[in-house]
């Protein structure tokens, strides 16, 4: 099939599932410079989308713009198993992502921290990470076959996962139907979705963080995830790729996705917010804001 028979093929899709007009639809459809074969493969099982979508919103949260080697979520490769995902570690982060995923009480923070009611088993090269009340899981590798170590407490921390194997403590519990519930989410299917394709998306979200090896990935609540980036991709480029993927597929058409402007996008109304600043914060000081990240995950 031809480029332009990609393009076109591409538009009238996004004219049919989203509120996007022909010719914008066209302009993006034609950003997509190769053709990217089948959209991205949904778990079927709500509660595994929903502790995907946990783990992407607290990577997010967690790493903010202290990734290595590109990689947004500390994530290189998903592939789908069964219902669930396994997810191959950028091995320089792959210790530090099962810190941010692994709940545990922080008394200098006040709460609890992870993702509630996560537990492990497995071995040091190949973990499974899974939900305490229900048969949702994750398995995760690093991507050079190595092994991951699990944490340790720090000062102040109580590890819950350690604690409380077999179950929640009373405080994962309520951090659990938080996210369960989340008021003032208008909808939580659409979000776990979205979330959950981040997740199973490394390869596209990681194009954010490609030219200068990390970007910036933050939440305001647990509703929505937000990634900046400076250089690489326009806004429009990565929604074009992005829905090429199939990633707003089954949203309600008219909250799709919202170009607010040539920087800025939101997909999902407000789930997934991409901005992209006009001009490369960095230049030559980036190489140096990498070697300070690496010193930090030394620390």
């Amino acid at each position: 099939m031809s480029k332009s028979r990609n393009a076109n093929t591409l538009a009238k899709k996004l004219v049919r599932r989203t509120p996007l007009k022909q010719a914008t639809a066209s302009r993006l459809a034609k950003q997509v410079h190769v053709y990217l074969g089948s959209p991205v493969v949904d778990s079927p099982d709500p509660r595994q989308r929903r502790l995907e979508a946990h783990i992407a919103h607290v990577l997010a949260s967690g790493f903010k713009d202290r990734q290595l080697n590109g990689a947004l979520l500390g994530v290189r490769e998903a592939e789908p198993e069964g219902q669930s995902v396994k997810l191959a570690l950028e091995s320089d982060m792959a210790d530090e992502v099962l810190r941010e995923l692994l709940p545990r009480f922080d008394h200098f923070y006040g709460g609890v921290r992870g993702v509630a009611g996560l537990r492990v088993r497995g071995n040091e090269r190949e973990l499974n990470l899974h939900d305490a009340t229900s048969s949702a899981h994750v398995t995760v590798t690093r991507a050079d076959g190595g092994p991951i170590r699990l944490p340790s407490a720090r000062d102040g921390e109580v590890l819950l996962w350690k604690r409380v194997p077999g179950g929640l403590s009373r405080d994962e519990r309520q951090e659990a139907e938080e996210w369960t519930v989340s008021r003032g989410i208008e909808d939580l299917r659409v979000r776990d979705l979205l979330l959950s394709r981040i997740l199973r998306l490394p390869g596209l979200a990681n194009r954010t963080a490609e030219p200068h090896g990390f970007a910036n990935c933050y939440t305001h609540h647990a509703g929505d995830l937000v990634i900046e980036w400076c250089c690489g991709d326009t806004v429009e480029a990565l929604c074009a790729v992005l829905l090429a993927h199939g990633f707003a597929d089954d949203v309600p058409r008219a909250k799709a996705i919202e170009l607010i402007s040539r920087h800025s996008a939101h997909l999902g109304d407000r789930t997934v917010i991409l901005n992209r600043h006009g001009s490369c914060l960095y230049g030559r000081s980036a190489e140096d804001v990498v070697e300070s990240i690496k010193e930090g995950y030394k620390s």
